[in-house]
């Protein structure tokens, strides 16, 4: 009597007409069992705890917190008993719906109950939170020294800009090179002479494209650090 005093709404609607169903002389020796089956056949069907076991059997942890998963954790339970009635079975699941970070800490089989288990893994969340703060101070002490200022890359690029300005533009087409501009004449264009191409010349000259010294091509320039 006192359960259904507490009943409102749609729940308050189903008992008046269950009430007038059965009789006033059933309702005064109605037992706790007799009333509760047919409440939560009406209330609760199959189908939404089926639905709820799902998603129960699904709940994984993303970007909540311990506490947050924690509390979602109970209010499904309550509709799971028959695949998470046992302590063991509440551990074990809520064990598997952790990161990997945490279960790779945690093992279940040492805990006795639910609550040992999230005690342990609130004490991971605190550790985890301390070496992301950790971590980021390393990064941002380390930056200064391990990454060049802009103002060291703008006076390397200066530096190679004026050993370029050295060497002058061909005025046939704006190139930069040294001695005689050859385009444009028949034959090699390296050694000047005809019946092969450039490219098939049996002396070709080695110029270095970052100094314009003869001799020697960019990857053996002694004046690249």
């Amino acid at each position: 009597m006192f359960a259904t005093g507490l009943l409102q709404l749609q729940a308050k609607g189903w008992w008046d007409a269950y009430s007038k169903e059965i009789g006033e002389d059933k309702v005064q020796v109605l037992t706790w069992q007799e009333f509760k089956e047919p409440f939560l056949k009406y209330h609760c069907p199959q189908s939404a705890i089926d639905r709820i076991q799902e998603d129960f059997l699904l709940l994984c942890q993303k970007k909540e917190t311990i506490d947050e998963i924690t509390n979602t954790f109970p209010d499904k339970l309550k509709f799971c008993k028959e695949i998470a009635g046992t302590e063991r079975m509440k551990i074990n699941r809520y064990h598997g719906m952790l990161k990997a970070e945490y279960q790779e800490f945690i093992i279940p089989a040492k805990c006795e109950t639910l609550n040992e288990l999230i005690n342990i893994a609130r004490d991971r969340e605190i550790e985890l939170r301390r070496q992301v703060e950790r971590g980021e101070k390393r990064v941002s002490e380390n930056v200064p020294s391990s990454s060049p200022s802009k103002k060291q890359k703008f006076q390397d690029q200066s530096k190679k800009d004026k050993a370029k300005g050295s060497i002058p533009k061909c005025k046939t087409y704006w190139k930069l090179h040294t001695g005689e501009c050859l385009k444009g004449k028949k034959g090699c264009y390296n050694c000047g002479q005809d019946g092969h191409p450039y490219y098939r010349c049996p002396n070709p000259s080695r110029t270095c494209y970052n100094c314009f010294q003869p001799g020697h091509i960019k990857a053996e320039c002694p004046k690249l650090q």
